[in-house]
């Protein structure tokens, strides 16, 4: 049973476009699960403690602070405190997750992986039947290259990407530099499925994840090092050239994708900041989404730079200011898109948590990324490639998508965090194991 609830667990970061109602708030099929699997553990442990001391420290102090902002600010309300039960909730889920199969982190990855295989081949599967004329998915889009954009089972094939993400960044690195991962067919095909449904995604999210996924393994290849790259750092200059022709390939064949890279950049080269409504009216609605958010998360930090406005308060700064900057004509024509989540977690906590989250955050990133000191280890190697593919996917997360909890967010923070706890601890303590896990108890 236990084994089922982890594996019901591991799913749910599939699960976005499962729900039981969307008001007044989501509800989603995974609550019930996260409830299910807390009680679980709770039964099975006999004990309550649901979350680590570091990650409970910062909670409160988030809480608090923006409690006491939403407050001033008249932004306290029920959107935040949905935000403060979603974060704590789907915290203390993914914890127990990881402390109930003693933080053996390479196990749950594992898991990880093949649900992530099985959500991509259903992917191809759609696809293959949609082009043969078969609609059995009301998720249809198409493209200007004849494809349709793959959803698999989730709701936008953004996050199905972003949900990839760790899972294809470990088959590419494992089969191009690990000759026993590679000769076993069953990596390959699974590794193969995951790319192709990745790349048929058409998100430009999911292609910018590509370019960091190239550069991580570059990095951890050493073609950036001088010294220790010798004849690999002489053929950067090929490299590059060979990308930017990839570069212009890409976007000369997927017209969605130029305009989105395109509109983007022109709106964002406005001369002194100000709001050029003429070049705003041509963009596209996605570019529209991020720029306005843009505008009215500045607005709030601007306001308050230390502690935003407060959790959950972002879709009520968008509709106070949006008639500040835009005409009621282009809220008609575009909608209101992403204001619940600021259409980027960068721009919701500027937003929301001003310096207070940012600096956390960016702190958090680079504090517990592992680099690739790890990588020539054979005990640590599994562990180092996990946190370098979660490092990828946070960064994708921060230019796009605020939801602070959405898609097993949590799952891939404690992965992150403990993957450089176990490693630092295994380096201490040379006889522990590497099963991805350390005993005692990492925390």
């Amino acid at each position: 049973m236990f084994r089922f609830l982890t594996l019901l667990m591991v799913c749910s970061v599939f699960m976005d476009d499962f729900f039981f109602f969307r008001t007044p708030f989501d509800f989603y099929y995974y609550y019930i699960i996260y409830f299910i699997f807390i009680i679980s553990v709770i039964i099975r442990n006999q004990s309550l403690q649901l979350l680590p001391k570091w990650i409970t420290r910062f909670l409160l102090l988030l809480f608090g602070t923006s409690i006491a902002i939403g407050y001033t600010y008249s932004t306290l309300g029920f959107h935040m405190f949905k935000q403060v039960l979603g974060i704590t909730y789907s915290a203390v889920a993914f914890y127990l997750l990881i402390k109930s199969n003693s933080f053996n982190l390479v196990k749950i990855f594992t898991i990880y992986r093949k649900v992530s295989f099985w959500v991509a081949l259903w992917g191809l599967i759609t696809e293959f039947l949609l082009l043969n004329g078969i609609f059995i998915t009301n998720k249809i889009k198409t493209t200007s290259v004849g494809f349709y954009r793959i959803y698999s089972i989730m709701g936008e094939p953004y996050f199905l990407a972003v949900a990839l993400m760790p899972a294809l960044y470990f088959y590419v690195y494992k089969i191009i530099h690990d000759g026993k991962f590679r000769s076993n067919i069953v990596n390959l095909f699974m590794g193969g499925v995951i790319f192709v449904c990745y790349v048929f995604t058409f998100s430009s999210a999911g292609y910018m994840g590509l370019l960091l996924m190239v550069v991580m393994y570059m990095y951890s290849a050493n073609y950036f090092s001088i010294i220790e790259g010798k004849l690999k750092f002489l053929l950067m200059p090929l490299i590059v050239i060979l990308f930017f022709t990839f570069y212009n390939n890409i976007k000369d064949a997927f017209y969605e994708f130029q305009v989105r890279v395109d509109d983007t950049l022109k709106l964002f080269q406005v001369a002194d900041g100000k709001v050029d409504l003429n070049k705003i009216s041509e963009v596209n609605s996605s570019t529209f989404a991020l720029y306005t958010n843009y505008i009215i998360a500045k607005e709030s930090f601007v306001r308050n730079p230390f502690f935003g406005s407060g959790l959950g308060s972002h879709p009520i700064n968008y509709d106070i200011t949006f008639a500040k900057y835009f005409p009621e004509e282009f809220s008609i024509r575009f909608g209101a898109f992403n204001k619940f989540d600021a259409n980027s977690l960068f721009l919701r906590l500027m937003s929301e948590t001003g310096l207070l989250g940012l600096i956390s955050v960016l702190v958090f990133l680079l504090r517990f990324f592992m680099g690739k000191k790890h990588m020539n280890n054979p005990d640590l190697s599994d562990l180092n490639i996990i946190n370098q593919g979660i490092f990828i996917m946070i960064v994708v997360r921060l230019v796009r998508s605020g939801s602070y909890f959405g898609n097993g967010f949590f799952l891939f923070i404690f992965i992150y965090y403990y993957s450089r706890q176990i490693a630092s601890k295994r380096l201490r303590v040379p006889w522990l194991k590497s099963t991805g896990s350390a005993t005692p108890n990492p925390q």
